[in-house]
């Protein structure tokens, strides 16, 4: 179960306290008063809030609690006569760990990637892809929970015989468990057993940790995502005999978990649009500052299979976070395609453009100019702020992230070339 422990700052006259299951204690809490995972201090009229694991806020101790987005530890706020509650959550959850987690999934998968014709390309007529949820057992430590899992992926299906997939648990079967606040989970697989697909995938269990450390980027970098963990599952399958002849096999594969969009918009107090509603998305208005610095991470990447809408070409693997008051949230992922992982740039910029660089310095170089076209000035400055800041953190991040050696070496490549281009450009 989760461990929580909460402390309030109300107006400074009221001081700082901590709230138990009890009720408020009748003290007050200074930087001296052993902590546990949240610490409140008062400097003048500004409070400071150190926390380990989430943190989360609301404006009424019933709630509802809300992450507090972009939050790194410590952080100060002014202190106003409106009331604000936070609490941390150290929760023990299956995302609360660097470590690869190891568990086993048993299930009829051949049949259900047949079904959706997995690995075959798409021809002259696609064929018909199906992908239902079908009833499966996770296995973690000596616990097994009943799972519904679900082939899942759009172009990723042609090229990968093994596809992604997701896992739902019942709430009544994730209680008490690490999957108590993970109702729905995403699977990055290996996709196949080498080589690369038509498209450009990189068909090996290498991709799958590179990819992680794409999302673990975007997190240092400040930017609302999924939460990701990387795994070593073992997949039995138990489709029946006489479905087809490739059956019963097991294997152990590395992989990546990622916290499932509807679970990600329900933390922060919002809904993610359904794949109609992103299709009938034509003028999201999403924050112009964020689009400009989502461009730059794409960029950083060597993402060219995304869209968020610039110049109106269309959202695409991209996910929106929709909330009361109006705002879109675009958050970015499914990061697969990107020459971060592949380690093969996809080029765009024109044959006679800078053609004496390297491809991942080109490419970016390339990019960046395009993004200085798109967006205003301040907004091109203050995305250069937020990456130059974060350099140094993210290159140690790099060196002492779990990737394989290749990986490391490329991410590094595209974070010299990134960086590089970028002061060429600022000049």
């Amino acid at each position: 179960m989760s461990s929580i422990r909460v402390r309030i700052f109300l107006p400074c006259s009221l001081g700082l306290f901590l709230l138990s299951a009890g009720g408020i204690l009748n003290q007050c809490i200074n930087a001296t008063t052993p902590l546990d995972a949240i610490a409140i201090s008062r400097d003048g009229p500004k409070v400071s809030i150190s926390f380990n694991g989430t943190l989360q806020w609301t404006d009424a101790v019933t709630g509802p609690w809300k992450d507090a987005v972009n939050k790194t530890s410590p952080f100060t706020e002014e202190s106003t006569d409106s009331q604000r509650f936070y609490r941390s959550l150290d929760t023990g959850s299956i995302f609360s760990s660097a470590s690869v987690v190891e568990l086993t999934l048993t299930a009829p998968f051949q049949r259900n990637f047949n079904l959706a014709f997995a690995g075959s390309p798409d021809g002259i007529f696609p064929p018909v892809r199906v992908k239902p949820y079908f009833d499966g057992i996770l296995s973690l430590g000596t616990n097994e929970l009943p799972v519904s899992l679900r082939v899942r992926g759009n172009s990723s299906l042609q090229e990968c015989p093994f596809p992604k997939l997701k896992f739902k648990v019942a709430k009544e079967r994730r209680l008490g468990t690490s999957f108590f606040d993970a109702s729905e989970i995403k699977i990055g697989t290996h996709c196949a057993e080498g080589g690369r697909g038509n498209i450009g995938r990189l068909r090996e269990e290498a991709a799958t940790y590179r990819e992680a450390l794409a999302y673990e980027v975007m997190e240092l970098l400040g930017f609302v995502g999924p939460r990701v963990r990387r795994a070593r599952i073992e997949y039995h399958d138990t489709t029946p005999i006489d479905f087809t002849s490739e059956v019963g096999w097991r294997l152990t594969r590395s992989a990546m978990l990622i916290d499932d969009v509807d679970v990600l918009a329900e933390r922060l107090g919002g809904h993610a649009l359904t794949d109609a509603e992103l299709a009938a998305l034509t003028d999201p208005k999403f924050d112009p500052q964020l689009a400009s610095d989502l461009q730059f991470l794409h960029a950083l990447l060597g993402n060219w299979d995304y869209g968020i809408n610039v110049e109106n070409r269309g959202v695409w693997n991209t996910d929106v976070i929709s909330f009361q008051d109006g705002v879109l949230l675009p958050v970015a992922g499914d990061f697969d395609l990107s020459s971060w992982v592949t380690a093969v740039v996809r080029i765009s910029a024109p044959r006679d453009y800078l053609p004496e660089l390297p491809e991942v310095d080109r490419q970016v170089r390339y990019e960046l100019e395009l993004i200085k076209k798109r967006v205003s000035d301040i907004q091109f400055a203050a995305s250069r702020t937020r990456f130059i800041s974060k350099q140094a953190a993210l290159q140690s991040q790099i060196n002492t992230s779990f990737v394989d050696a290749e990986g490391r070496t490329n991410a590094l490549l595209h974070t010299t070339a990134f960086f590089e281009a970028l002061a060429l450009i600022s000049r």
